[in-house]
């Protein structure tokens, strides 16, 4: 496994974010490897209602434990981090249901 520098990451800059691959998630693999990650992200029409658009990001971050366990990957997704990195401006929709449980980017 080849490392990517923390200073690689913040000179490449978004969307690409600095994490760690934890030592043991691959066989072979006996110490946590620094490296980057690209964020999943949900695009919406901007004319989507704002409505619509805090409904599906309400059903998301309070349905996360269905979600980790239809699928591994959603266990890295958590509200604190979700307005990390993108690269695109966040709908007033979704907006709305960060700012009332306190997030921002």
């Amino acid at each position: 496994m080849v490392e990517i520098p923390n200073s690689v990451v913040d000179k490449v800059g978004t969307p690409y974010l600095k994490t760690v691959i934890p030592a043991g998630t691959y066989t072979g693999q006996d110490k946590d490897v620094a490296t980057a990650a690209v964020p999943n992200f949900l695009v919406v029409r901007e004319d989507m209602k704002d409505a619509e658009v805090y409904a599906i990001t309400k059903a998301i971050f309070e349905n996360l434990p269905d979600l980790q366990a239809a699928h591994a990957a959603a266990k890295a997704i958590t509200l604190q981090g979700a307005m990390k990195g993108s690269p695109v401006p966040f709908h007033p929709g979704a907006e709305k249901y960060f700012k009332e449980k306190g997030v921002s980017p």
